[in-house]
């Protein structure tokens, strides 16, 4: 039923809302999928739909009100915002970032390289060949769980648009992948469920990176996105997850990996603003041998709120997982990081670590850290820890009797801080502007 404006939208008439936007999508389609996602859509809805927006009461999403922004952040209850006309969109692109490019435009697909090699297939999700289809009943779903949350829940059940990408065997992807996410609320908010399917063959390797924009800062919307990502064996993958220019987005961003016999993981995420971002990266190893590195960093200010959910459960013996995530969290913002760490029975021999080192610079920013092992096997090497405190006062002391005044002393030190996360970045232009926008973040904080 159509929402009153004058009245004031409640969790229920949001759930409502989506809940008939699954009816109008499934009409839509009228058919057009096969049964097995057709059947898969229709569960996530329902699990949708008895869980809803998560509450305040909820574990998982404790310090993270995302319900209460999306409520806040004035909904068209009737239809989500479009853009007309397609804006020319290679001013918001990275110039000197070369690879394989596909372009999100409030969640639709509007440009696709059209050079792809021989080892890389790209194709939209509404626009699956036959052949496709069974790549899709194979591992769509499999790995994201939509009964436990919400949000992935919801992509699952409504997701149009989005890509399947596939790495051939014993193959190499010279150039990376690069997805770009581009919001544009000129019109009203937006929101948008985009999701990916990955699949790495064996002994194949590429560097996949998503660059997540909200060209409209003052205006606010809501992406939820969702990526399947799976390893086979001796596979390697580079993630590169940036989300550099997220002023005023409502963003979560759930990555569910698999990893068999031998793969190698290296996950990359840097966070330097948005309204609430919320990250669940989710790891399962499958297989003996795998190597699992993820690195987080995260600068947060204003009234930003950053939350980074990371889980690694390891289900097979003679395999690591290392995990760095660090953060800087000033004036009134909110920094979230919660981690765990499972270690089955059967995982014999795992080498499992975890750390997470926060600066607050301000007596208003806060953090809250919660990293956690849950070990059922005798045999392995785990260890996990936090910090959170403020600039180190004696090694501002030092670097003051090497000549250096207090402002450029504690800039240096933040930015030695940060740094450390640029050096996981095999892309030496990724690199390069990273470590640009950390250096303005951060001097532009220290001259003022």
């Amino acid at each position: 039923m159509p929402v009153d404006p004058a009245m004031k939208t409640t969790e229920q008439n949001l759930r409502d809302h989506f809940t008939e936007q699954f009816s109008d999508l499934t009409q839509s389609l009228n058919g057009g999928q096969v049964p097995e996602i057709k059947q898969l859509r229709s569960e996530a809805i329902k699990a949708f739909t008895q869980k809803g927006f998560p509450q305040g009461k909820e574990e998982e999403y404790k310090y993270t009100p995302i319900t209460k922004a999306l409520l806040r952040s004035e909904i068209n209850l009737q239809s989500p915002a479009e853009v007309s006309m397609i804006p020319p969109f290679n001013e918001h692109l990275l110039p000197e970032l070369k690879g394989h490019i596909l372009v999100f435009w409030n969640g639709r697909l509007v440009y696709s390289s059209e050079d792809f090699p021989e080892s890389l297939e790209v194709q939209q999700m509404d626009q699956l060949g036959a052949d496709r289809e069974d790549l899709m009943v194979k591992y769509f779903g499999k790995i994201s769980n939509y009964k436990k949350d919400a949000f992935a829940a919801l992509n699952t059940a409504l997701f149009n648009h989005g890509s399947l990408i596939t790495v051939k065997e014993n193959s190499k992807v010279d150039l990376p992948v690069i997805i770009y996410h581009l919001s544009d609320a000129r019109n009203g908010l937006v929101y948008s469920q985009t999701r990916h399917l990955v699949v790495v063959e064996k002994n194949a390797q590429v560097t996949l990176v998503e660059i997540c924009k909200n060209l409209t800062p003052k205006q606010q919307n809501f992406h939820n996105t969702v990526s399947e990502i799976y390893l086979k064996e001796q596979a390697k993958l580079q993630l590169n997850k940036v989300q550099t220019g997220c002023s005023g987005m409502i963003l979560v961003d759930n990555t569910d990996i698999n990893q068999l016999e031998g793969s190698e993981l290296m996950c990359n995420t840097i966070t330097t603003n948005g309204t609430i971002v919320r990250n669940n990266l989710n790891i399962t190893i499958d297989g003996m041998d795998c190597t699992s590195h993820m690195n987080g960093l995260y600068l947060a200010k204003g009234t930003d709120h950053i939350d980074n959910h990371t889980l690694v459960d390891h289900r097979i013996a003679n395999s690591f997982s290392d995990e760095l995530y660090k953060g800087i969290i000033d004036d009134s913002a909110t920094g979230v990081f919660n981690g765990k760490i499972y270690v089955q029975p059967d995982a014999q021999k795992t080498n499992a670590f975890q750390s997470n080192k926060n600066i607050l610079l301000s007596d208003k920013a806060s953090m809250n850290t919660k990293p956690q092992l849950e070990i059922w096997a005798d045999d392995v090497k785990c260890s996990h820890g936090a910090t959170t405190g403020q600039i180190d006062a004696e090694q501002v002391f030092y670097l003051r009797t090497r000549g250096l005044d207090e402002q450029q002393a504690k800039g240096l030190l933040l930015y030695a801080f940060a740094t450390e996360f640029l050096e996981h970045i095999s892309l030496p232009a990724l690199s390069d502007y990273l470590e640009q926008v950390i250096a303005d973040r951060l001097y532009r904080k220290i001259d003022e």
